[in-house]
C-alpha cells in the first residue's frame, strides 16, 4: 500500500513537471521578428530610424539580428550579428553576440554555421526570462575591451534589450553615447 502512494505521489510529480516544461515558451521564439522604431524616430529628431530584424537559425538556440540604422535620408548602415541565446546555471539568460571578420553581404539564416563566427562573451547580455519579457544588458568595461576589434562595427552591437509584448527595445552605442532605440513589431 506505501509503495503504490509513493508510486502515484512520484507520478503525479513527474506529470506536474512535464506539464510545467511543456507550457514554457521558447525564449528564442519570442525574439523572433521585425522591429521598427520610426514612431521614435519621428518624434525626436536626435535618434536615428532603427530597423532590427531577428531570423531564426537551424540551430538550436541562435538567432541572426540584422541591425539597419538610417542617420539620414543618405546615409545608413547595416549589421548582421550572431546571437546565441542560452539558460545559465543560476536561472538567468546570456544573449551572447557573435561577429563575422568580413561581412559583405547578410549571411542567411537558413545556412547559417557558427564555426565562422567569432564569440564576443564579454558582451553576453544578461538578464532574466519571465512571463513573456526577456531582457538583458552587457558589463560595460569588460565589453568596451573586447569590442574594441570589432571596429566601428559595434556602434550597431545591441548592449541591453527588453522584449516583451509587441515591442524590442535595444540599446546601441550610436556617436559614442548609450541610445535607448524604442522599436515596435512591424510584422
Amino acid at each position: 500500500m506505501t509503495r503504490r502512494i509513493l508510486t502515484a505521489l512520484l507520478s503525479a510529480a513527474v506529470l506536474a513537471t512535464s506539464a510545467g516544461a511543456a507550457s514554457t515558451p521558447d525564449p528564442n521564439a519570442l525574439l523572433d521578428g521585425r522591429y521598427d522604431n520610426a514612431a521614435q524616430a519621428k518624434a525626436d529628431a536626435g535618434t536615428p530610424h532603427v530597423v532590427v530584424t531577428i531570423a531564426p537559425t537551424a540551430r538550436p538556440g541562435w538567432t541572426l539580428w540584422a541591425v539597419h540604422v538610417e542617420t539620414d535620408a543618405a546615409t545608413s548602415f547595416d549589421q548582421t550579428w550572431a546571437m546565441q541565446l542560452r539558460k545559465e546555471y543560476d536561472g538567468s539568460y546570456a544573449l551572447v553576440p557573435y561577429y563575422q571578420l568580413k561581412q559583405d553581404a547578410p549571411p542567411p539564416a537558413s545556412s547559417f554555421d557558427p564555426a565562422g563566427w567569432l564569440s564576443l562573451e564579454a558582451c553576453a547580455l544578461r538578464g532574466s526570462f519571465a512571463n513573456g519579457r526577456l531582457d538583458g544588458v552587457a558589463e560595460g568595461e569588460p565589453c568596451v575591451a573586447v569590442s574594441m576589434s570589432v571596429g566601428a562595427r559595434r556602434a550597431l552591437m545591441p548592449v541591453g534589450y527588453d522584449r516583451e509584448g509587441d515591442r524590442l527595445d535595444v540599446d546601441l552605442n550610436l556617436r559614442g553615447a548609450r541610445t535607448r532605440i524604442e522599436a515596435r513589431r512591424s510584422h
